[in-house]
């Protein structure tokens, strides 16, 4: 069976759950988790010890990591097509208005789409700092893994939802709303009836806010991991005792990009922060998460029907949440319990689902620079000393090819000195001698023709003339036509679409161009032979299917169009009800001819 490992990597710890079967049949083999120690937080090769040392070693046949949802830019846009690939070549560009607090070179973007019952497709789109996506790999790459796939917490979440069992429903049936309290943040999801994903928000807290502000004393923090249970010695020799005085560092959490709020205190599980927590600090919590709830409920459009709870049980939360919003409020089981019969974090559930063909939610920030970058570190070592190589072989072979071409320069100088006093010998008896004939006196150039000094750059100024007559010959600057040009064309056509569609009020958009240059002949004047793909969408008054008709009839009248534009047919475009067809036109775009050819 097909294995799969989905961590969910946070800031403060992390969780993760080992899946095998496949996507339509499978169930959970283990899971678990442990939370950071600041000391854990120095570098990633400390962390990756942890997470594998946690999972011991599970072998998997996919590794999907997710990462949280907070501080990630989230914005809906919509666009006429939904095509991934053809999304993906311009999400970034159209957000660019949203990015003015990063640097549009260091993120990455991605997006769900979302069904929303409207006319044109939705995108929820997610922009991500390339650091933490670098933080995540050389996290995993120390735990020897390199994840394919890293995606975001509330895309595994709606993945991790499919495992609900469905039936088919009628249309206008309740919306289903789902709230998992996290550690850092919390995660609100709205589903149609038929389990698509209607709309997502990222709550901008978890339950570690509870410990904020708490002291903490070495007795009240709980164990990470076995290796560091019993006074077991890190890296730096300290045992896990003393290296737990130094919790509630905040200097070392920033270091390895791993977003969440650094104020925070480390080392701190879910059970160990409700122990520390006051009444007065759990009932706050519950008010400023209701608040939150409440007002993302009101974005998504979700009024009615039961909300759903997984994540962290706070107690309260399920009556708090039920008083305040009028809803009915229940927790909520994925029925995913692993052989010792502990529930799985969704998240972590969701990121695995993903790593055995569950792809509801495609989103993915292992882009390939990442894929390079990471197969180049892993070859660094073996590249440096090889062109360390290189750089000494070829110093060596340079200082001996200098030395060789030095010793032929002199050889060659003596053969020459020695070749042209037998010529001025030779030369001489022939000329003193009436009886040799003057073919016997050998020339001072290879041409056999003596050219004198001043000679020479009258010569050379005749070659050059006759290499440029030969060259404008070849390139069409002589008494040759060049062919129309397509550059020409292409502008002419622009400044007509954009003055022929200024005056409509709807959509349209060019699909297509093609040019082909045809130079002149007996039977017509050299044009360019111009198909372009043209599709326009309602604009609500219904004139837009006599725009056709409109554009080869102002098209035909234009002074550079040769002949009749031609349109076969009109088709129904696959978005948004609009017509589509191909335009076919000659365009007279190169050199003048007739009477203005002199002007």
């Amino acid at each position: 069976m097909a294995t799969s490992l989905g961590i969910h990597l946070q800031s403060h710890g992390f969780d993760y759950v080992l899946l095998e079967g496949s996507a339509k049949k499978h169930s959970v083999k283990s899971s678990g988790g442990a939370v950071y120690r600041p000391e854990d937080l120095k570098n990633s090769k400390l962390l990756g010890k942890l997470i594998s040392d946690t999972v011991k070693g599970g072998k998997a046949d996919q590794v999907v990591v997710t990462l949280p949802a907070s501080g990630v830019v989230m914005r809906e846009l919509s666009l006429p097509f939904s095509d991934r690939e053809k999304v993906m070549q311009v999400l970034k560009f159209e957000i660019e208005s949203e990015l003015y607090h990063l640097s549009f070179d260091d993120v990455m973007a991605d997006f769900i789409e979302l069904s929303d019952g409207r006319a044109t497709p939705t995108l929820l789109v997610s922009v991500l700092q390339k650091d933490r996506v670098s933080a995540a790999l050389d996290i995993l790459g120390a735990a020897d893994w390199d994840p394919p796939i890293i995606t975001l917490s509330h895309g595994s979440l709606y993945t991790a939802l499919q495992a609900l069992p469905r039936t088919t429903t009628a249309d206008g049936e309740q919306l289903e709303t789902y709230l998992e309290v996290g550690s850092e943040s919390s995660l609100l999801l709205v589903l149609n009836a038929d389990g698509t994903l209607r709309g997502s928000r990222a709550l901008p807290m978890g339950w570690r806010e509870l410990t904020r502000g708490a002291f903490l004393a070495v007795a009240v923090v709980e164990p990470v991991a076995e290796e560091f249970a019993e006074g077991d010695e890190d890296e730096e020799g300290q045992d896990g005792e003393d290296a737990s005085a130094s919790f509630g560092d905040e200097t070392e959490a920033t270091k390895l990009a791993l977003g969440g709020d650094a104020s925070l205190p480390f080392g701190i599980g879910f059970s160990t922060a409700l122990e520390m927590a006051s009444e007065g600090q759990i009932q706050s919590f519950l008010t400023s998460i209701a608040k939150e709830v409440r007002r993302a409920l009101v974005a998504l459009g979700s009024q009615e029907g039961p909300v759903y709870l997984l994540g962290a049980s706070i107690p309260g939360l399920e009556e708090h949440l039920q008083a305040r919003l009028g809803r009915e409020v229940a927790p909520l089981s994925l029925g995913m319990a692993s052989a010792k019969g502990e529930e799985p974090n969704a998240v972590a559930l969701g990121a695995a689902m993903r790593g055995i063909g569950v792809n509801t939610a495609t989103m993915n920030f292992r882009q390939e620079e990442y894929r390079y970058a990471r197969g180049l570190e892993r070859i660094e070592g073996s590249l440096t000393l090889a062109l360390v190589g290189l750089i000494v072989f070829f110093a060596f072979e340079l200082a001996i090819n200098l030395k060789v071409a030095q010793q032929y320069k002199l050889d060659s100088a003596a053969i020459f000195d020695r070749a042209n006093s037998k010529v001025v010998v030779l030369n001489t008896k022939v000329m003193e001698d009436e009886e040799y004939p003057d073919e016997w006196i050998i020339k001072n150039n290879f041409a056999g023709v003596d050219v004198s000094e001043a000679g020479r750059i009258s010569l050379l100024t005749s070659n050059v003339m006759k290499a440029q007559k030969q060259l404008d010959e070849l390139m069409g600057e002589s008494d040759l036509e060049m062919p129309p040009s397509c550059l020409e064309a292409w502008r002419l056509l622009m400044i007509f679409l954009e003055e022929e569609m200024s005056d409509y009020a709807g959509r349209w958009m060019i699909e297509n161009f093609a040019f082909t240059s045809v130079d002149s002949n007996a039977r017509e004047d050299g044009h360019v032979n111009v198909k372009f793909g043209i599709t326009i969408f309602p604009d609500g008054s219904g004139s837009f299917i006599g725009r056709f008709d409109r554009l080869l009839a102002n098209l035909k009248a234009e002074p550079w169009t040769m002949g009749s534009p031609t349109l076969p047919s009109t088709e129904n475009a696959a978005e948004g009800g609009g017509k589509t067809g191909i335009v076919s036109v000659k365009i007279l775009a190169g050199k003048p001819i007739g009477p203005e050819a002199g002007k």
